[in-house]
């Protein structure tokens, strides 16, 4: 009697340790599907998708927990894609995402909102690439001012998508540059354009005036279209316009090259005027001792003037002819437009 006692009591026992079992393993289910949910609304889908494991290694076969796995999964996906310059996939993945039964309203949303990014960004790439393949067929130089801005414009760390593009569009840029196209620009971005010119000088990078004018107002304005800053842009710079760049650097060249011929010059003219100062005093003396170094003297003062008149006069002629040559560089002489500025020209922008 007292045995059958006992094996109900048993029997009992181990019913309470698989209920107690049981709710343990629902309670961290339903406490990993909590903070999943809550890591999707605060948009950290790489921590949700831990949670959402967690609750599958629960529940290895629920439904709901492969469903939110899968919908954050979709998600993270579809951004990775993006980054990659995969914006065809991205869509095809987003899609698939929001098509997902079971899943969680939020997680649906989520994935509604960025289908439609990547439908624009997709649209966009599309648009871009088209443009600029019927630009690179252009052959007379008459580019399209909208394409040639919109190419420029672009900023590819904010647009990973259109990478896949950028050789194209470099090249485009680069024909453009040598076709020598000279965008029309109204009076008022004309005027902007030359404060932007100013702003890239000031700042502490490779780029003067003399070097910026001849970079096209166009590019200019298409640099900052998208709020970049001045370091962005004189990046953007140094990649189109290296030639640009590369003379500015001669500029700087000669710049120190001057400098340190005027300091050595100084010190020459330094070292002589202690030198006569010298002499003088020397002179001085011996003139209170012997009439005759008096004539001496003179002769010697006549030498020095005669000396002073030849630096003034043929040292000043070699430096307006420096100066003459650097000037030719700073500011070349204005050329007759091109046969493609000419054509450019007359096109409608």
């Amino acid at each position: 009697m007292k045995s059958g006692k006992h094996r109900v009591s048993l029997l009992i026992l181990l019913c309470l340790m698989v209920v107690g079992l049981a709710g343990c393993h629902n309670k961290a289910y339903s406490q990993s599907i909590e903070k999943g949910l809550n890591a999707v609304a605060e948009n950290k889908y790489q921590k949700a998708l831990t949670y959402f494991d967690n609750a599958l290694a629960q529940k290895p076969k629920d439904e709901k927990a492969q469903a939110y796995r899968d919908q954050t999964q979709a998600y993270l996906t579809t951004t990775s894609e993006l980054k990659a310059g995969k914006v065809k996939t991205a869509l095809t993945t987003v899609d698939k995402g929001v098509k997902i039964t079971n899943g969680a309203t939020s997680l649906t949303n989520k994935l509604k909102q960025l289908k439609v990014t990547v439908t624009s960004d997709y649209q966009e790439y599309q648009q871009l690439s088209d443009d600029v393949k019927a630009q690179l067929k252009v052959k007379n130089g008459n580019y399209s001012a909208d394409v040639l801005k919109r190419c420029a414009a672009i900023n590819w760390d904010k647009k990973p998508y259109l990478k896949p593009l950028k050789a194209k569009v470099k090249q485009l840029l680069t024909a453009a540059k040598k076709a020598k196209t000279n965008m029309k620009v109204s009076a008022a971005e004309a005027k902007r354009a030359a404060a932007l010119r100013r702003k890239i000088a000031a700042a502490k990078n490779k780029w003067n005036m003399a070097a910026l004018d001849d970079v096209p107002d166009w590019f200019i304005l298409a640099l900052f279209a998208d709020d970049s800053d001045v370091d962005d842009a004189a990046e953007e710079l140094d990649d189109e316009y290296a030639d640009q760049a590369d003379d500015n650097d001669d500029y700087s060249d000669w710049d120190e090259q001057t400098t340190d011929s005027n300091d050595d010059t100084n010190d020459t003219d330094a070292d002589s005027a202690d030198d006569d100062w010298s002499d003088q005093d020397t002179d001085s003396n011996d003139d209170t001792d012997d009439d005759s170094d008096t004539n001496s003297d003179a002769d010697s003062d006549s030498d020095y003037s005669e000396d002073d008149d030849d630096y003034d006069t043929d040292d000043q002629y070699d430096d307006d002819d420096d100066y003459d040559d650097a000037e030719s560089l700073l500011n070349p002489a204005p050329v007759q437009p091109s046969v493609a500025d000419r054509l450019f020209a007359s096109a409608s922008c």
